[in-house]
């Protein structure tokens, strides 16, 4: 009988994943299983090392019996007879995002389950891994940027720990860029349910517009920002959340707070990110079937309030535009750029809520 028992496990301080540390009587796997026991669960895997002699090939049947198989001689780095792990050396490092994790023994990488772990057949990358595999990739050649990553992951996590007064900096940063836009704040909620991390939402008024802006979603950056942006992620990774309107619909204001707190979780719920030209369909503004979220630094002459930096990187406030079934429409088969061609009037109000549509030539 195969013996299988798990080495060490954790959460994710922040998105639906664990991760654990599995040994078996022939080898070891770092996993990290998404969102757990819901329908789009997924397993995510990578070969750590072998602890018994190496095969010549595959299991293949103890894979079908739910084995995870040793990995060949010809591909390991380690003691062709196996390398033993002690659970009191291991460490779990998660990445910024929450949705990625490296292993560590004895503060060295063993092995790291990125972001894009998943796509197009790779899993992971291996300290002892010659070339490439379906198990995991060689460490070696990535590690210039994957150790980097780790270090910073691991620098930010212990700020948590090491700076007491974190939120109460976050919260001075991000209300003097508020009131600094708009003014002295009217309202101040907590958005957190007094969960990790912190997060708030801000009202105030300006000119007849009535604001609501979130505080400190920025403070904890998006998953899969990379897989869009590409070495430019870290400009993009850390929002806001806001809505704008003329007094004249004041009342739906606690309808949007409500919305927009629920969603300043969404993307390390759904390990996913919102970005400039995202929709998301919505159902509390009559008339309208959804959102478009259009980011001020990417729009010349869109207001938006002059953040300072949040741990050295940009943030960006993505102004939620509730938009019709056929600019809806319109939005989701055109990019961007091409919708924001048709902005009805003056495009630094497209923000702006007035019960009218923003777009022109978009026929129901």
């Amino acid at each position: 009988m195969e013996e299988q028992k798990f080495l060490v496990t954790a959460w994710s301080p922040v998105c639906n994943i664990y991760a654990m540390v599995e040994r078996n009587d022939s080898c070891c796997y770092f996993y990290l299983w998404v969102k757990p026991e819901m329908e789009d669960t997924a397993m995510k895997k990578c070969w750590i090392c072998n602890v018994a002699d190496a095969p010549k090939e595959i299991d293949v049947e103890g894979m079908k019996q739910g084995i995870a198989p040793a990995i060949p001689g010809e591909y390991v780095l380690h003691d062709i007879h196996g390398l033993e792990l002690h659970a009191d050396q291991l460490e779990i490092v998660w990445f910024e995002e929450g949705n990625a994790a490296a292993l560590l023994m004895d503060g060295e990488i063993l092995c790291v389950i990125p972001g894009w772990s998943g796509y197009k057949g790779f899993s992971g990358y291996s300290r002892y891994m010659k070339g490439t595999s379906p198990y995991a990739w060689s460490l070696e050649d990535a590690f210039p940027v994957i150790g980097e990553r780790v270090e910073r992951s691991r620098a930010f996590w212990d700020w948590f720990k090491q700076e007491p007064d974190y939120w109460k900096l976050t919260q001075h940063m991000h209300m003097r860029a508020l009131e600094s836009f708009f003014g002295k704040y009217e309202n101040y909620y907590a958005i957190d349910n007094e969960e990790f991390p912190p997060k708030a939402l801000a009202r105030g008024m300006r000119d007849g517009v009535m604001y609501g802006i979130t505080v400190g979603v920025s403070l904890i950056p998006m998953p899969d920002v990379e897989m869009w942006y590409g070495d430019e992620y870290r400009d993009y990774r850390r929002v806001e959340l806001g809505f704008a309107n003329i007094t004249k619909h004041g009342a739906m204001c606690r309808l949007v707070d409500s919305w927009l707190s629920s969603l300043s979780a969404y993307p390390w719920k759904e390990i996913t990110f919102l970005g400039h030209g995202h929709t998301i369909p919505i159902t509390m503004i009559k008339g309208y079937e959804a959102v478009l979220f259009v980011n001020p630094r990417l729009v010349p002459g869109l207001e938006m309030p002059s953040y300072e930096p949040c741990l050295e990187e940009p943030v960006n406030l993505l102004w939620a535009v509730p938009i019709t079934g056929a600019e809806y429409r319109f939005a989701t088969e055109h990019d961007i750029d091409e919708t924001l061609k048709h902005v009805r009037g003056d495009i630094g109000r497209i923000h702006v809520f007035d019960g009218t549509p923003k777009f022109c030539d978009m026929e129901e």
